[in-house]
């Protein structure tokens, strides 16, 4: 669910070349135009006060006559002639004590007036009332003939007007590069997906190559691409045949040990592995006089019923079904499957088994059908897993000291008894407390000493209240 989860959040290879492509163009275009349009900016600076001073100065040439001769009609008449419908909003000339002698227009106030600073920009906050702000320039020119200063020319500017052409470029600007992006982001997004649609055909071959599909990629090319797609066709049979190998495997195999049976194909494989694993072998008691007075049909259904629900118990507790003998079954903890609390696990199968078959003898008396007994021998140690028989015909299981040695100890078991050895014992007492007796001692072909074994009853109450849960759940199910 994760996997497919974070598959669903992952962009395709189209999204990701056009998100590149649109990425890559629009830093490129945003960097041109931020330097196209900065060197325009400086260029309309310089503009504005080159044609600012030029007009300030010529007002002061002009007013050099007039104001020397004290004719303020005449500088009257050269104030009013300025182009104030385009760039200038105010004009004035002043004499050398700064008093005004003509004005027009918007000027600034006598305190924020510097008659000494050729250009100035205003304060943004228009603090006496006079209709102007930051986005006005003043240009002050002093009135001089022959070294000597008697006035000086004003001429107040609008930047906003003197800017709009800058301004008209900047939207152009942008509209040019919003379209240009437009285009762009379609021209990558179509490239994107012709380079990816074979990255996407390879994709759905593989995912139904892992569904059992068999299909084969129709694209041919001359590429990398093209290599790629013929190495997948070739491989897509060998891939089903062995889904299809697997499928059957686990007709008669466990999942489990069918995983290790395809893994272990190659004949060097064959030797098998040691394992530190736990066996349990269950036997009905009595099951040849059963066998007596029952139809075979009857005896296959009694063996199916007790079987699957061993099973059913042996999953619960991680272990694996190794074989069937007769009236025997045999499992395994550990070994096809690394399972640290395999000793464990195995005891608690056995004692989940048991308490099961009571649970399922009193539903059978019940219908008026035969009931069994069972007996457990369980032994753990080193033992050897792998495929064991001949080239004709071979099975997976495990074999060693330790397996016959289980085999032992259910023969020694009695109905409804389960028989471990002292070591077993120990290993599993300190941590899960057992309910056990000591049983005896016996002699075990092969050993040179007596094996201790012991009599497992119960296991410690938590793990009670769980078995007769589980119990009722597998009663309740259909298997």
């Amino acid at each position: 669910m994760k996997n497919e989860s974070r598959s669903q959040h992952r962009l395709s290879l189209a999204a990701q070349y056009t998100a590149m492509i649109f990425t890559l163009t629009m830093v490129g275009m945003l960097a041109l135009a931020f330097t196209l349009l900065s060197n325009q900016y400086t260029h309309n600076e310089r503009y504005i006060n080159d044609f600012g001073h030029i007009i300030s100065s010529q007002l002061a040439a002009a007013a050099v006559d007039p104001l020397f001769a004290e004719r303020a009609f005449e500088l009257e008449v050269l104030i009013n002639r300025l182009p104030f419908e385009t760039h200038i909003v105010g004009a004035a000339i002043y004499s050398i004590e700064k008093d005004s002698i003509a004005s027009k227009g918007l000027l600034p106030s006598p305190q924020q007036m510097k008659f000494d600073t050729a250009i100035y920009p205003l304060d943004n906050k228009d603090r006496f009332g006079y209709g102007l702000n930051g986005s006005h320039i003043v240009h002050s020119s002093p009135i001089t003939f022959k070294g000597v200063t008697a006035g000086y020319a004003v001429v107040v500017f609008s930047r906003e007007a003197l800017m709009a052409q800058f301004q008209q470029q900047l939207v152009t600007s942008l509209v040019i590069i919003l379209v240009l992006l437009l285009l762009v982001t379609l021209g990558a997004f179509y490239i994107a997906r012709k380079l990816s649609k074979p990255i996407r055909n390879i994709v759905a071959a593989t995912k139904n190559i892992r569904e059992g599909n068999l299909d084969q990629i129709p694209d041919r090319r001359n590429d990398e691409l093209g290599h790629l797609i013929d190495a997948i066709n070739t491989m897509s049979e060998g891939l089903i045949r062995k889904t299809e190998l697997e499928i059957m495997l686990n007709r008669f195999l466990t999942k489990d040990v069918a995983r290790k049976v395809m893994d272990k194909l190659d004949p060097v494989e064959m030797a098998g592995e040691h394992v530190e694993a736990t066996v349990v072998f269950a036997d009905i008691v009595g099951f040849t006089s059963i066998s007596e007075n029952i139809e075979p049909e009857e005896v296959q259904k009694l063996l199916n019923e007790y079987w699957s629900y061993y099973n059913a118990c042996a999953r619960f507790y991680f272990g694996t079904v190794d074989k069937y003998i007769g009236d025997c079954m045999m499992l395994v903890f550990g070994a096809t499957n690394e399972d640290p609390k395999h000793q464990y696990h195995a005891v608690a199968c056995a004692i989940l088994m048991q308490k099961l078959t009571e649970s399922l003898n009193k539903r059978r008396k019940t219908q008026g059908l035969y009931s069994v007994e069972l007996r457990v021998g369980i032994n753990s140690g080193k033992m050897l897993a792998g495929l064991i028989g001949t080239s004709e015909r071979m099975e997976y299981t495990v074999v060693g000291d330790a397996v016959n040695l289980a085999s032992r100890l259910c023969n020694e078991a009695e109905g409804s008894q389960i028989i471990i050895e002292e070591a077993l014992f120990e290993h599993i007492n300190p941590i899960h407390r057992l309910d056990v007796e000591a049983y005896k001692e016996i002699t075990v072909r092969g050993k040179s000493e007596n094996v201790k074994i012991y009599s497992v009853r119960d296991i410690d109450h938590p793990y009670q209240v769980v078995m007769d849960d589980l119990i009722s759940d597998i009663l309740s199910q259909k298997l």
